[in-house]
């Protein structure tokens, strides 16, 4: 039964021809009546012009620029997501806009409401007729609207590439460190069979130690600049950056002008308690830090200080007994 079924949908109901005689055959549907053609005949049919749909008792006038390729095997599905990418570009208000989550519960339900009796055919005039009266009243509330959707989707989108492109430069440092390292492997070997060819008869274990020494206190010493240039260009650089493009595109002279909403007064925490220092001695952090694993995804030891130092702190300037009358009071009030 489904062999049966796939091969009647790779027939055009139109011209009867089908995907086996011609395998580039490609098939669209009309948002109007949600019928399926393939491209020849929609050429063919709506090339000069709007024309009906060739489909018995359809009685639906068909443009060519509202064919579209179908997503979705389910046709039905397919139309509700189409009814419901048309109500949202209309119904877009946000919560910000609403006094309370009760309002704005009850316009979430009106919008609900007129999807349903879109999709199910109940009340479409009615309906029809409510979109429009409210497009026509809510004109630049819905531009307004809009335009920030539009800004935080391409915000969302910077910030990925962001990552990404971080991410990425995470993991060449790494394979880069990786390979500088096995270099500095092969350098000690070198250094240590110089001195062993150079070393009196008795001092060969002496040598061998003063080598490896050396050699580790090399590497030790090119590991940590390569640390602290590889956290300086990848984790700094790229948040700043990020914020900095974010907001470059928010402080745009119309960005603030057409938002909805009245925005709170800009704040900056100034930090006067403590500063946080560029490493701290802590063995079991730098044993993470060192990880090619904590490397590649992307592990900063530097927010573990900043955490660190935030809680140990948050406390000051903050009295329990002035605290404990305060609340007394407003108890007993």
């Amino acid at each position: 039964m489904d062999g049966v079924s796939r091969i009647e949908d790779e027939v055009c109901p139109v011209c009867k021809l089908d995907t086996y005689m011609n395998p580039s055959m490609r098939f669209l549907i009309n948002t109007e009546c949600y019928h399926k053609m393939c491209e020849s005949c929609v050429d063919r049919i709506y090339s000069q012009g709007p024309a009906p749909c060739p489909y018995p008792n359809c009685g639906k006038t068909l443009r060519k620029n509202r064919f579209k390729r179908q997503l979705f095997s389910d046709v039905a599905v397919e139309r509700e997501v189409d009814v419901r990418k048309r109500v949202a570009k209309v119904f877009n208000r946000r919560r910000e806009e609403f006094a309370s989550l009760s309002d704005y519960n009850d316009y979430l339900e009106e919008v609900e409401t007129a999807i349903f009796n879109l999709v199910n055919k109940v009340d479409v005039e009615a309906t029809e007729a409510r979109l429009e009266a409210y497009e026509a009243a809510n004109r630049q509330a819905i531009a307004t609207n809009a335009s920030l959707q539009t800004r935080e989707a391409e915000n969302a989108e910077l910030l990925r590439n962001l990552e990404a492109e971080r991410r990425r430069q995470q993991r060449a440092e790494a394979l880069e460190e990786s390979m500088a390292e096995q270099e500095l492997k092969r350098e000690v070997e070198r250094k240590v069979i110089k001195e062993l060819a150079n070393a009196r008869e008795g001092e060969a274990e002496n040598a061998v130690r003063k080598a490896v020494a050396a050699a580790q206190k090399t590497v030790q010493l090119k590991k940590s600049s390569a640390r602290r240039s590889a956290r300086d260009t990848s984790t700094v650089s790229f948040e700043a950056a990020a914020l900095s493009m974010i907001n470059t595109k928010l402080a745009t002279p119309d960005a603030r002008d057409d938002l909805p909403y009245d925005t709170l007064e800009e704040e900056e925490y100034v930090n006067d308690l403590y500063t946080v220092g560029e490493h701290y001695y802590d063995p079991f952090l730098d044993n993470i830090e060192n990880s090619q694993q904590a490397k590649a995804a992307g592990f900063g030891v530097r927010n573990v200080y900043e955490q660190l130092l935030f809680e140990a702190f948050m406390g000051l300037g903050c009295f329990i007994e002035n605290e404990k009358v305060r609340h007394k009071g407003a108890v007993t009030t």
